[in-house]
């Protein structure tokens, strides 16, 4: 009777533990669930980008409009998972929503430069992590801020490829420019060689080198070349780029 007993309460123990253990793993996909808006905020952040480089094609008003309201899409977004970032869970998830994070940083600073050409301080990106009551319910590391400028790099590459294609040779050098002022800041940081920044340094010094040649390319050489033969030679140094970007990507 008392190992009878005994194994009885042995199979309630392990049954205990059993419900225990998927009660853990349910939990864990309740999260996973909660975090799966992180992918839906990377894409919407891309499609705000994707609207930013028509800035070429529409009116800048038009674009801004249009990107307001998805910008408010993004928040909401944002704001929805915020609950499950409190305290400690933020930094224990921060490697899942770090992504999304730099993504949105990249799309609203793009906007921030066509609309004042000027870089979109980290305050002023904290600063729409609020809610109506002005509680911050996300906070921005230095860390997301520095990356998600740095992908805007490639952003502002491609914009200034396009300026030239239109024939807008002054824009082209004005984001020139910026670039060099941009990658003169972070030439000054001290990165080790472990850091995601490091990476991105590279790509920051690609997409440089690849705006200067273009600005180089109508500046000096302009006059060698008829007009309809700009475009052509702004691609070919595209091209050539963009293969040695993904050589960087790769390594």
């Amino acid at each position: 009777m008392e190992t009878e007993i005994r194994n009885s309460l042995s199979d309630k123990n392990d049954i205990n533990g059993v419900e225990t253990l998927f009660t853990g793993f349910r939990e864990a996909l309740d999260q996973h669930k909660e975090l799966s808006s992180v992918q839906d905020i990377t894409y919407l952040s891309k499609k705000l980008i994707f609207l930013a480089h028509r800035a070429n094609q529409k009116t800048l008003k038009s674009i801004l409009e249009e990107a307001a309201a998805k910008k408010k899409e993004i928040l909401e977004l944002f704001q929805q998972i915020s609950c499950e970032l409190e305290e400690t869970n933020y930094y224990r998830y921060h490697r899942n929503i770090s992504p999304a994070i730099q993504e949105y940083i990249e799309a609203v600073s793009f906007l921030e430069y066509l609309e004042h050409d000027r870089l979109l301080p980290k305050d002023n990106v904290e600063s729409e992590f609020k809610d109506q009551s002005g509680k911050l319910f996300l906070h921005v590391l230095a860390e997301d801020y520095v990356l998600g400028v740095a992908d805007l790099t490639g952003e502002l590459m491609r914009y200034a490829i396009n300026c030239v294609g239109k024939g807008d040779h002054n824009r082209a050098i004005q984001v020139c420019q910026f670039l060099r002022s941009l990658k003169a800041d972070y030439d000054v940081l001290k990165i080790s060689s472990k850091s995601p920044l490091a990476r991105k340094m590279e790509g920051i010094k690609m997409n440089l080198a690849k705006v200067e040649d273009a600005c180089y390319a109508f500046t000096i050489r302009g006059s060698e070349y008829p007009k309809e033969f700009y475009q052509h030679i702004v691609s070919e140094h595209s091209r050539n780029y963009e293969s040695m970007r993904m050589d960087v990507d790769e390594s």
